[in-house]
């Protein structure tokens, strides 16, 4: 079935009813066209969605193409990151930036998390109306992900100017081919300082695995480097911001009895997390055969995506793992530092604050102008 561009309008509050009616139309399977004119299959469903995303024949890797995607434009030494890997490379890669995010480091990371958001929180003002996007939820995940990775804290607003733009509607055109060479040189700057004077930091630690135990090229240090940045600053963004406003708008008078119940509190946060679901699709994938979806085929190479969205509201998920953070050897590395970042703030918040309302509904604040998520823009509460 032909649907034109209809699922990638970008910035609208009716995603799930968009996506909804994608899984339930014919067979779930659907062409259409990128914003850029390329063509792409959409997948929809939990089953076919997680199936799709864990098969070993479908492919991450844009060389495995047969259509000419083009995407986002990145410089080569961008290019080379766990995203757009899949095979010997990939598991390689991901293997060394595993023991980084592993749970021996979570103690160590929650430290840093708790110091962030107690600084930020302790800056916001003590009453009348609450910026919480500007305050909170958008310097949170740089601040975080600055310091594990060792980026300079005066340089966290430039590292955070130029990944911004990768999940915008308008992804691959110039202002995108802009800051993603601003950000190769960021990073390529903060890599030769850390070369001179190495810290306790990511950086230097995978630095010293490409020189010493040559586990990385250069490319692919720089490109793992890249794509922690822009997993860690915008995902974790839109996700914080959509859990508070949910949790104050619907859940805030039962948050605050289990406050003080640690156990009680992390699950309440775990299961806004399953239905903030930002992310509406996962990365593409390309068929390394032909492969049959809800019995639609499926040429390889031809690019595909998965409808993460369709996943989380189908019944058939119901009871099984979410997919908020992906399926499969492509699952996000970062999930427990997210979901860490989104529980602590809005602990803070909640301590600080002793009622919150918001100042608007849902449906009149302001997205961000991206098809790939459903991200607010804007969250402001008040307390009176």
């Amino acid at each position: 079935m032909t649907i034109g561009s209809c699922p990638f309008q970008a910035g609208i509050h009716a995603v799930d009813e968009l996506h909804e009616d994608l899984r339930t139309r014919g067979a779930g399977v659907h062409e259409a066209e990128l914003p850029d004119g390329s063509p792409v299959w959409v997948i929809t469903g939990y089953d076919a969605v997680t199936r799709l995303l864990a098969d070993p024949k479908v492919s991450a890797a844009k060389a495995d193409s047969t259509t000419g995607f083009r995407g986002n434009k990145l410089p080569p030494a961008l290019d080379a990151n766990l995203l757009n890997l899949d095979g010997d490379a990939h598991r390689r890669i991901r293997r060394l930036a595993t023991e980084a995010f592993g749970p021996r480091n979570h103690p160590a990371q929650e430290r840093v998390v708790i110091d962030a958001v107690t600084e930020l929180v302790d800056a916001l003002p003590d009453d009348g109306e609450i910026d919480l996007m500007n305050g909170l939820c958008e310097p949170l995940p740089p601040r975080v992900t600055g310091e594990l990775l060792g980026l300079p804290r005066e340089q966290l607003g430039d590292f955070r100017a130029a990944s911004a733009p990768l999940l915008r509607v308008n992804t691959g055109g110039d202002e995108t081919r802009t800051s993603m060479g601003i950000m190769l040189r960021l990073v390529s700057d903060v890599i030769a300082d850390k070369r001179r004077e190495p810290g306790d930091d990511l950086l230097s630690a995978w630095i010293a695995a490409r020189d010493g135990e040559d586990r990385l090229s250069e490319n692919e240090l720089v490109g793992l480097a890249f794509i922690t940045i822009v997993g860690g600053f915008e995902n974790t963004i839109s996700l914080t911001a959509y859990v508070l406003d949910e949790l104050i708008r619907e859940h805030q008078a039962h948050a605050r009895e289990i406050l003080d119940n640690p156990a009680e509190f992390e699950a309440l946060i775990r299961r806004l997390i399953r239905a903030a679901a930002p992310m509406n699709y996962a990365i593409r994938r390309f068929p390394l055969t032909d492969i049959e979806i809800n019995g639609v085929v499926i040429p390889r190479g031809h690019t595909v995506l998965a409808s993460l969205r369709s996943a989380h509201l189908d019944p058939a998920g119901a009871g099984r793992p979410d997919v908020v953070f992906g399926h499969g050897r492509h699952y996000c590395l970062g999930a427990k530092l997210a979901e860490l970042q989104t529980r602590h703030a809005v602990r803070a918040v909640l301590h600080k604050y002793p009622h919150l309302s918001t100042v608007a509904p849902r449906e009149d604040y302001q997205l961000r102008p991206s098809w790939q998520t459903y991200a607010l823009a804007e969250l402001r509460m008040t307390t009176v």
